[in-house]
C-alpha cells in the first residue's frame, strides 16, 4: 500500500529580459504566483485581481518590485527600469518594466530578490535573451548574491 502523498507548495518565479525589436526597449517581465505576491505585500486578505485594479495597488507592486530586482551592465552601472504596470492572469501576477536598449549586450549583472524576504525557499530564474542566445541567472536558498551573465560574441 502506498503512503499518502504530501505536497509542498513551491515558491518560484520567472523573469524574462529581452529587447523588443518593434519598440527598441529592453523589457523586463516578472511572473510570480499572485497569492505569494499578496503575502509579500502583507495583503493576504485581498484578492490580487481586485488589489491590482486600484492605482494604489499598482503603485505598491511597482515600488515592491523595483526595490527587489536590480539589473546592471557588465561594468556595474544600474539600469533605470521604468515601471509599466502589473496584471493578474489566472494564478500568476505579471509585473512589467522597460529601459532603453543597452549600449552593449556582452554582460549583465542581475540581482533578483523578488519574494525572497517573505519565503526562505523562494527561487527566481532570470532568463536573458541577447545575441540570439539565452543565459539564465538563478537566485534561491544559498544563492542570493548578484549573478554576472556573459554573452560571447
Amino acid at each position: 500500500m502506498a503512503a499518502p502523498a504530501s505536497a509542498h507548495r513551491v515558491h518560484a518565479g520567472v523573469t524574462e529580459i529581452a529587447v523588443n525589436p518593434r519598440t527598441g526597449e529592453m523589457e523586463v517581465v516578472h511572473r510570480v504566483f499572485a497569492h505569494d505576491l499578496m503575502a509579500a505585500l502583507g495583503r493576504d486578505e485581498l484578492e490580487a485581481y481586485d488589489f491590482l485594479e486600484t492605482g494604489a495597488g499598482l503603485e505598491t507592486v511597482g515600488v515592491y518590485a523595483r526595490e527587489r530586482f536590480r539589473m546592471a551592465d557588465g561594468e556595474g552601472e544600474l539600469y533605470d527600469l521604468a515601471y509599466v504596470g502589473a496584471e493578474i492572469d489566472g494564478e500568476f501576477a505579471w509585473i512589467y518594466f522597460v529601459a532603453p536598449e543597452p549600449d552593449t549586450d556582452d554582460a549583465f549583472i542581475v540581482d533578483n530578490d523578488l519574494l525572497a524576504d517573505t519565503f526562505d525557499d523562494q527561487v527566481m530564474m532570470t532568463n536573458l535573451h541577447f545575441n540570439s542566445a539565452v543565459r539564465t541567472a538563478m537566485h534561491g536558498p544559498g544563492r542570493r548574491t548578484p549573478v554576472r551573465v556573459r554573452f560571447e560574441r
